[in-house]
């Protein structure tokens, strides 16, 4: 029985070269047994798995050069009710701490150290600036204000 070889030719493209490496100990090493960039083992030990269940928060389109109309239009943003509650606590607190201060400096409130009003001042100037900031960006935005959006104030992810 005569048995025959049968030669063929093969393309080689990025993806037979992709499919002809090997793993060798954690290094990848081609057919000519030329060293490349170490992949470490445990490069994904970081990553959530949750996060692979979450459907995708974008519209894949068919082809590069389509318009959808998700595109366009703004996600429905929720009320950061914890950080507009924050920047009340930050405006009321900063509106006490200037108040008093101004009060101690003019005299109205007799202190025994009169030193202590104008750190005061200061700390409760930089309490209510925060707050009186994020507190306009939410009056505007619950008034509807085009410019002004509860996306603008960063919502407290730690809490």
């Amino acid at each position: 029985m005569a048995t025959t070889n049968i030669e063929t030719t093969e393309t080689v493209t990025t993806s037979n070269i992709e499919l002809s490496e090997k793993k060798d100990d954690g290094l990848t090493v081609n057919k000519d047994k030329k060293r490349t960039r170490f992949r470490s083992p445990v490069r994904n030990i970081f990553k959530s798995k949750t996060e692979d269940d979450k459907p995708s928060p974008y519209h894949r389109l068919e082809e590069e050069k389509q318009y959808s109309d998700l595109q366009f239009q703004e996600p429905q943003v929720k009320v950061p009710i914890f950080a507009i509650v924050l920047a009340v606590v930050l405006f009321l607190i900063g509106s006490v701490m200037i108040t008093l201060g101004a009060l101690m400096l003019t005299g109205r409130i007799e202190t025994q150290y009169s030193d202590r009003t104008w750190p005061l001042i200061l700390i409760g100037t930089l309490v209510f600036l925060p707050g009186f900031y994020h507190l306009r960006i939410a009056y505007w935005a619950w008034k509807g204000d085009r410019d002004f959006s509860f996306a603008d104030i960063p919502d407290l992810d730690w809490f």
